[in-house]
């Protein structure tokens, strides 16, 4: 009996969870910051769900604080003006449900527990995705493309950060790609279920994807231009790609909604403007442009590299240049990794077209949020960026996989694979552990 046939994804399930395990444990030993969560993240964590839970879970209509204080007072009457709406309580409910039920210490150990947990699923299903669209055209064997493209997402500097400060961008990449997967699985209810849930979690991207999905429905029923649907949905069938707009659009509108009612009835809020946050309000000292929404590729800011740096000393500390000049090189070797997965991402497009419906609705999403909103990402080299975690995994996978077809042999292929994609992870490691206390 063949075993590696009848249960491969057994085999690949068992390699995810030994990878993904001895990356935390080296982490955890290792990695300056560790893998659980900073002090400041924890601390807003629980002040937005003890908020909820003093003063009422409807309350300024689910929206919370986003506090650092610790063992700060609750009393709605004092934070009335500082309520934030940027985040909504349905986009923590496991972490609401945690600690109503069990209290704080609960949640300190249940959220990074489930964070861990959310983004093991996404490497998963992002491995999954990437062997289902590689395998045709690649000789690799199926356990060692996996493999690699999970080690590339979970090893990256985008998703560390994520261990160690959340962001809602977690919740919503799972569920889409599930949802992917759902419909490719011919799972249609539970797709739109997953797409659903995929904007209760973060209705930015949400929108973004079904302004993508309009877009190109638009082009094909309004316009001149005639492509198949198929290779731009997970589904060819118009009924049912309404129905996955309509999934997206729906609780994004809603929670749009619930902001705006609760904004008119509030003196003040905490949060920025939309203005603010694209650079063009006037005071955007923050806002790098084009390329400071661009530095996110470099895994961390070159100004780490500068961040304690006694300069007066510098012209006679040969160690501090040292450092300096190889934080500086680590960075930009990461950005240079980054170019080559964006090429593996084109390459990609360009030759199995099903890798369409996966790659360009979050590649669409990630450009507008980069050339539309470039103060939020010259600011956050974390949360936002996340998105192109699956990116980079994918397309360097795809790199690889694709170009090494040229050697006849499985075995060559795989002994050259090996140090570059060691290599590759140690750049990505080193890279995480310039992340400072801020992410």
């Amino acid at each position: 009996m063949n075993i590696t046939y009848k249960y491969p994804f057994l085999f690949r399930l068992i390699s995810y969870v030994f990878i993904w395990f001895s990356y935390l444990y080296f982490m955890d030993t290792y990695a300056p910051l560790g893998i659980n969560w900073l002090s400041w993240h924890e601390q807003r964590i629980i002040n937005f769900s003890e908020f909820l839970r003093v003063n009422g879970y409807l309350s300024f209509n689910g929206f919370s604080i986003w506090s650092e204080c610790d063992n700060c007072q609750l009393s709605q009457d004092i934070w009335r003006d500082k309520i934030y709406i940027t985040h909504h309580s349905i986009s923590y409910l496991p972490y609401l449900i945690s600690n109503h039920f069990f209290g704080k210490e609960a949640l300190i150990l249940f959220g990074p527990l489930l964070d861990k947990f959310v983004i093991f699923t996404t490497g998963i299903a992002i491995s999954e995705i990437g062997i289902d669209l590689i395998k045709k055209k690649s000789k690799l064997p199926t356990l060692i493309i996996s493999m690699i493209c999970f080690s590339f997402f979970a090893a990256n500097p985008w998703t560390y950060k994520m261990l160690l400060a959340a962001w809602t961008e977690i919740y919503f990449l799972m569920f889409f790609l599930l949802g992917l997967i759902s419909f490719n699985k011919k799972y249609n209810y539970l797709g739109l279920f997953l797409f659903f849930c995929s904007a209760l979690s973060q209705w930015q991207w949400a929108f973004l994807i079904a302004a993508f999905y309009i877009g190109m429905l638009g082009l094909q029923y309004l316009g001149s231009h005639r492509f198949n649907l198929k290779d731009f949905f997970a589904k060819s069938n118009f009924k049912l790609n309404t129905q996955i707009i309509c999934s997206l659009i729906f609780p994004t509108a809603v929670l749009i909604l619930i902001r705006i009612i609760t904004q008119s009835t509030l003196e003040d809020t905490a949060g920025s403007s939309i203005l603010y946050r694209a650079g063009i309000s006037g005071v955007d000292i923050h806002n790098g442009g084009l390329l400071g929404a661009l530095q996110f590729l470099g895994g961390n800011r070159i100004t780490r590299c500068l961040e304690g740096v006694d300069f007066s000393l510098l012209s006679s500390n040969l160690e501090m240049k040292i450092m300096i000049f190889n934080c500086i090189l680590s960075i930009a070797t990461m950005f240079i990794i980054s170019i080559i997965s964006i090429i593996g991402i084109f390459k990609l497009n360009k030759e199995i077209f099903s890798s369409r419906t996966v790659i360009l609705p979050l590649l669409f999403a990630l450009i507008s949020m980069i050339f539309i909103f470039q103060q939020s990402l010259s600011v956050h080299l974390m949360g936002y960026s996340y998105v192109f975690s699956p990116l980079f995994a994918i397309g360097l996978t795809s790199l690889f996989s694709l170009y090494l077809n040229s050697m006849q042999s499985s075995g060559l292929k795989i002994i050259f694979l090996f140090p570059i994609t060691i290599g590759i992870l140690i750049t990505c490691i080193r890279v995480s552990m310039l992340t400072g206390a801020n992410g």
